[in-house]
């Protein structure tokens, strides 16, 4: 019998796993490692599921096409995570593998990084006197940036490629190659501050960039971090529920608690339901840990998801936030999971695998045993069942920060709406008048939205205004 078949996943709905034989010469994968593979007439890229698998009863064994990983590509504990979801949610191993790898990896791309030249000055053996102005320019700006300046840097610069290329001749500058990470805070991180600052302080007690400011916690917030704190310095599997009431500081308790899971030597992974609430909450984080946070969701190019998903494996990142695919993230050592709006339908996956974003994020909790918080002020049924069943621990904040009071409800009835103003009108006469004297006041109606973004959007979600 030979030893050197494999067990691979391939991204095809409903497909099982598949065995394959390694042919001599090509380098055994091991588990996580992509592979390409025939399937009918056409190749297609897997993953390693089993690097000793058995041969089948029946059928005949083909040869892997290819190997491209020497090493495993995706962690040992995501593929058991994503067979997990496979097998639970009745999907094919290779559907559930491939939403844990980046786009680029899908296809099978080996090398996906963005590559640039850059420019460094080096000291020539015998000395050279540069001619010419824009040979001079080069040489000063070169001169200050011992580490090399990016050639597009110098073209914008005004610096030619033939004038570079007449002084590497010179031997007078040198170029190399260097990896440039797309970055999907670039540009955005100021603005995901700055959202925060103008709402954390007033519903958090922070001072919105992450610091503490003058006040202390209350005393349920205190409370519920010292629960909290326990669980994580016990460094076991527990999933708690976290109850609080819009305003009542369930953010500054996960930011407390991340630092306490940092200081402790493990990592952080935050869901939201969203991807329009991940640049908010990331902007948050980042301000307080750094460049050691970043985002994962579907929202991002493919480059920076296949860069920011490689800084991830790399073990560069020690926090992780994004939406529910990022419970796939390649990070090593969590404990502590974060899924904040747990009760969110956002989280459910409507393609195959139909999985549950939060559920997921409770199985690699006690995969890795890891401390799960549930948050949210309207948590779903199923979460508070378990927590009346005695299977999640169960805090609950009651009070908003510095005690300020819970906001008006009023119920509305939007039959009578429809009966005066007809069945067009979307927004009631109620709503659309609040909605006004705000904006008249110059006030945004939510931390996120701006007066005019506000007003665009409340007059573009109602084909006619409610008349008076």
């Amino acid at each position: 019998m030979s030893d050197r078949l494999v067990s691979v996943g391939v991204p095809v709905p409903g497909l099982g796993r598949l065995t394959y034989r390694v042919p001599e010469g090509q380098p055994l994968p091991p588990k996580g490692a992509r592979v390409t593979v025939p399937l009918g007439g056409r190749v297609v890229t897997g993953c390693v599921i089993d690097p000793h698998a058995r041969p089948p009863e029946t059928g005949t064994l083909r040869d892997v096409d290819t190997v491209i990983d020497t090493d495993p590509y995706l962690p040992g504990h995501i593929v058991d995570l994503a067979l997990w979801v496979a097998e639970y949610y009745a999907a094919g191993p290779g559907d559930a593998l491939a939403i844990a790898l980046p786009p680029m990896a899908r296809r099978g791309d080996a090398t996906s990084f963005r590559m640039v030249k850059v420019v460094e000055r080096v000291t020539p053996a015998d000395p050279v006197s540069p001619k010419g102005a824009k040979q001079q320019q080069a040489l000063a700006l070169l001169a200050m940036a011992p580490e090399g300046i990016p050639v597009p840097a110098l073209q914008k610069a005004g610096v030619s490629m033939p004038t570079l290329r007449s002084l590497e001749r010179l031997g007078v500058l040198r170029f190399r190659d260097e990896v440039v990470e797309r970055d999907p805070f670039q540009g955005a991180a100021d603005d995901a501050t700055t959202l925060w600052t103008l709402g954390a302080r007033r519903t958090d007690g922070t001072d919105g960039l992450g610091g503490q400011d003058a006040r202390e916690l209350t005393p349920e917030q205190a409370l519920a971090y010292r629960r909290l704190e326990e669980a994580v310095v016990v460094g076991q599997f527990r999933t708690v529920l976290l109850q609080g009431v819009t305003g009542s500081g369930k953010t500054e308790l996960y930011l407390r608690l991340a630092a306490r899971v940092l200081e402790l030597g493990r990592r952080v992974l935050v869901l939201v339901p969203e991807i329009a609430l991940t640049p908010a909450v990331a902007g948050l984080f980042r301000a307080r840990f750094g460049r050691r946070v970043t985002i994962q969701h579907s929202g991002l190019s493919d480059g920076e998801r296949h860069d920011q998903w490689h800084r991830i494996r790399r073990g560069e990142v020690d926090i992780v936030v994004g939406t529910r695919s990022a419970v796939f993230a390649p990070l090593a050592g969590v404990g502590l999971v974060i899924v904040d709006e747990e009760h969110d339908g956002a989280y459910k996956q409507d393609e195959t695998p139909r999985y549950h974003g939060r559920d997921v994020a409770v199985v690699r909790g006690r995969m890795e045993g890891a401390v799960v918080v549930l948050g949210s002020a309207t948590p779903s049924l199923e979460s508070a069942a378990n927590a009346i069943a005695g299977r999640y621990d169960h805090l609950i904040l009651t009070q908003r920060v510095m005690n300020r009071p819970l906001a008006d409800v009023r119920i509305v009835d939007m039959r009578e709406e429809y009966a005066t103003h007809g069945a067009d009108v979307m927004i009631s006469r109620a709503l659309w008048d609040a909605l006004e004297m705000r904006l008249s006041r110059g006030v945004g109606v939510a931390n996120r939205c701006g007066r005019r973004s506000l007003g665009l959007a409340a007059r573009s979600a109602c084909r006619a205004k409610p008349s008076s």
